[in-house]
């Protein structure tokens, strides 16, 4: 009989790796550099909701990215090395993430009081365990790190509960001081963007342009990541990854077949994980 799956908890005990010198060395980090540099004192943190996915989904993702990879060598897009983040480097299946907070620093002395209050807004929030389903694949380039992500977009205009819990951890974070995901002044500059397509890079859609939703609503900006990339996604890779994201076997096994559960919130602080549970 197979074995017992483990507890949820125990996943929290092993989400950070070791720390392979003092110094912030890109050259251990696969060339990427850090968005917060390392300051005793400072404890960076990170809130997001954590997907396992199933055997199933994650050997049709990983065929994704095989077949991308293919295509796009095939094609001369010798550029386009993908990075994934579904596998360690030792083989083994990494969970992923729909992030509620850009990557932001706590204080010593903050660490505690920012998590009793995050608990206790989670918990007013009426919030509960929900199901996301992903509408599509898209390019996403960080204004920051200077990298290239390939994400299963999320639209929430029928999960109000993931914008909701977005809201609370924003409003915690920006308290602290700290920076907004997906940050909106409300107008839009005098060249035309928003803040969320400013600080978020813009979200490229496989199938053409970039989308005018999708580079200016909150609401469409929540993705999880699956790769990552130093190239810059051109028309072309954005052409070639729809025309492979458009098979029947990919259809079939991930946008129709893929549901992210979400039963909770993490809360990492520097290498502490603590699960609020929906």
């Amino acid at each position: 009989s197979p074995l017992p799956p483990l507890p949820p908890s125990f996943h929290n005990l092993y989400a950070t790796t070791v720390r392979p010198a003092a110094a912030d060395l890109p050259s251990l980090h696969q060339g990427r550099k850090r968005v917060i540099p390392h300051v005793p004192g400072n404890w960076p943190s990170h809130l997001y909701a954590e997907w396992h996915p199933d055997p199933i989904h994650h050997a049709a993702l990983t065929s994704l990215l095989d077949a991308l990879t293919t295509t796009t060598t095939n094609n001369n897009n010798a550029g386009l090395e993908l990075t994934t983040f579904l596998t360690s480097d030792l083989g083994a299946p990494l969970p992923l993430h729909v992030s509620l907070s850009r990557p932001f620093v706590l204080r010593t002395s903050e660490r505690e009081p920012f998590l009793a209050t995050l608990e206790r807004d989670i918990a007013a929030s009426g919030v509960r365990a929900f199901v996301l389903v992903p509408d599509g694949l898209a390019w996403f380039r960080s204004a920051e790190g200077g990298r290239s992500f390939l994400v299963l977009r999320r639209r929430t205009k029928k999960n109000y509960q993931l914008s909701t819990l977005l809201g609370k951890c924003n409003d915690l974070v920006a308290a602290y001081g700290q920076p907004r995901l997906y940050a909106r002044s409300g107008n839009d500059d005098d060249d035309g963007t928003t803040a969320a397509s400013r600080e978020g890079g813009g979200v490229q859609a496989v199938g053409g342009g970039e989308e005018d939703d999708a580079a200016g609503s909150v609401d469409d900006a929540f993705h999880v990541s699956i790769a990552w990339s130093f190239a810059v996604p051109t028309a072309d890779i954005r052409e070639q990854t729809a025309a492979v994201f458009a098979r029947k076997e990919f259809q079939e096994g991930i946008m129709r077949a893929i549901r992210i559960p979400v039963n909770g919130v993490k809360v990492k602080i520097g290498n502490v994980v603590t699960d609020i549970a929906l």
